[in-house]
């Protein structure tokens, strides 16, 4: 009895290191197979069987190993980020809204006509006092119609030409007020030049590059200006604005530069219709008790604008 007990002992513990080694076998397939030890651990425990009519358990079929398998390697997974939108190409002006071409040459041609015409209607005691001289013909039609021409003074006193281009200026219509340009001969009001303008009277209308006119009509600073065309460029060369004269832009940030840099000086005070509290602007200018012209910080930049169709036809825009 005292055998049995025993042998069934050491089957316990032969079973409990074969189950130990078979697991160690699972993970480390190069140690010996456990079924191949299983006669010698039989025959360890054959003596204490040997009373006992009892056979040997039949070997245990051998264990077949699982390989070990690595994980693959975890991979970081970028998520590019998306590329900037393409910036849309600038859409090209339509033909409509460009300013007209210029035909230079037609323009030079003419300018003799227009230095004559200006040089006559320039009374002699005022044309002393200015140094660079623009013509304007706010005329809905003719050669000269709707251009700017420029001219200096040579130190013999001669009106020599620089340039000329198309201009707008008043609708002369009858509209939410009446869209004209004022006539006569002009001054620039140095207290009133301004890189950025927007009009009061129109809506808050941008005028870049504004130079106003030093004139007062019915007690009030006028609000007529040169200035840039800026949106309505495709528009010079036609009586399109509500009163001012408008310059292509390039033209306009070219005079104002010029003007300020090169142009201030003394200038005469115009004579003022006090019944009408309104600029004279056929050039009278005050003269003190002794006759002497008064004097004033400005500048030596005439403007003379007149609704005159000009001389003979010649043809400065190109259609």
């Amino acid at each position: 009895m005292n055998g049995l007990r025993q042998l069934a002992a050491v089957t316990a513990c032969v079973m409990g290191a074969m189950t130990v080694a078979v697991n160690v076998q699972d993970r480390h397939p190069a140690l010996p197979n456990v079924a191949s030890l299983w006669p010698a651990m039989s025959a360890s425990a054959a003596p204490l069987a040997s009373n006992t009519a009892t056979t040997p358990p039949a070997a245990r079929p051998a264990v077949v190993s699982k390989p070990l398998v690595a994980k693959p390697a975890t991979v970081p997974v970028v998520v590019a980020s998306p590329a900037p939108p393409t910036p849309a190409a600038t859409a090209p002006i339509p033909d409509r809204m460009q300013p007209p071409p210029i035909d230079a040459a037609a323009l030079a041609e003419q300018s003799g006509d227009v230095a004559q015409h200006l040089r006559d209607r320039i009374p002699a005691a005022l044309f002393r006092y200015f140094d660079e001289f623009l013509y304007v013909s706010k005329a809905a039609g003719g050669a000269w119609a709707q251009h700017l021409y420029m001219f200096h003074k040579s130190a013999s006193g001669e009106l020599v030409y620089e340039q000329a281009f198309p201009v707008s200026t008043g609708r002369e219509q009858q509209e939410k007020y009446f869209t004209s340009t004022p006539t006569g001969m002009f001054e620039l009001d140095p207290n009133r030049f301004d890189r950025v303008h927007f009009s009061h009277r129109w809506h808050g209308a941008a005028m870049p590059w504004a130079m106003f006119l030093d004139y007062t009509i019915h007690g009030h600073a006028t609000g007529i200006a040169m200035h840039s065309a800026e949106t309505h460029a495709y528009e010079l060369g036609k009586r399109a604005s509500g009163g001012c004269v408008r310059l292509p832009p390039e033209k306009a940030e070219e005079l104002f530069k010029r003007f300020q840099a090169e142009e201030r000086g003394l200038v005469p005070v115009f004579a003022f219709d006090d019944s009408r509290a309104t600029t004279f602007t056929d050039g009278s200018m005050v003269r003190d008790a002794s006759g002497n012209v008064e004097l004033q910080d400005g500048y030596r930049v005439l403007l003379f604008i007149e609704d005159y169709p000009g001389g003979p036809a010649v043809v400065a825009v190109l259609s």
